[in-house]
């Protein structure tokens, strides 16, 4: 344990939203309140670029929201797809995306350590904060209310109480947090 990890906590207020995780649904919720002047904080445990187990694949309607980020350049550099095959037990199935009005008719194959690193990296151009290395170990809750998060700030050991008019969980099936809330 290093010394700071026994210090109080320091507070940071005066922030709209709080954003625990700050994968693709924690950046782009960062991103869409911090275009609205929202003051938002993301806090991402780990550091970007980061290696994430994940199939890679986005759909039409992933494409359409990157596309609407101002991420449509940016994807155009990656691998296309206009459809879905599966392969299973010797037998090869086939799909193209559905057509639909507000969607395109195609996918993109994107590692996620460039997506994180790209959504969040417009989630701070949109004027959100993103702290990476940093987790949200405990919430912070008074009279029955979330107000806030503790944070780990791992390259320091301090902790910071954080607090916001609104939190977002956006850390995940696996989520800590979520459990200590009850809402995973």
């Amino acid at each position: 344990m290093t010394p700071a990890m026994g210090a109080e906590p320091t507070t940071k207020t005066g922030l709209d939203v709080l954003v625990v995780g700050g994968g693709p649904a924690g950046s782009a919720a960062a991103y869409w309140l911090g275009e609205r002047g929202h003051r938002v904080l993301v806090v991402e445990k780990k550091t970007f670029p980061r290696e994430k187990t994940c199939g890679d694949g986005l759909t039409p309607r992933a494409v359409k929201q990157l596309v609407d980020m101002g991420l449509g350049d940016w994807l155009g550099g990656h691998q296309r797809m206009d459809g879905l095959r599966s392969i299973a037990h010797g037998v090869t199935l086939e799909l193209a995306w559905p057509d639909h009005p507000e969607f395109p008719p195609y996918g993109y194959v994107v590692r996620r350590r460039e997506l994180d690193a790209a959504v969040a990296e417009r989630a701070g151009g949109a004027g959100a904060t993103v702290w990476t290395g940093a987790e949200a170990v405990a919430p912070i809750v008074e009279d029955g209310v979330v107000r806030g998060a503790r944070v780990l700030r791992k390259e320091t050991g301090a902790t910071e109480d954080v607090r916001a008019r609104y939190l977002l969980v956006c850390d995940g099936s696996n989520s800590r947090f979520g459990r200590a809330l009850g809402t995973a």
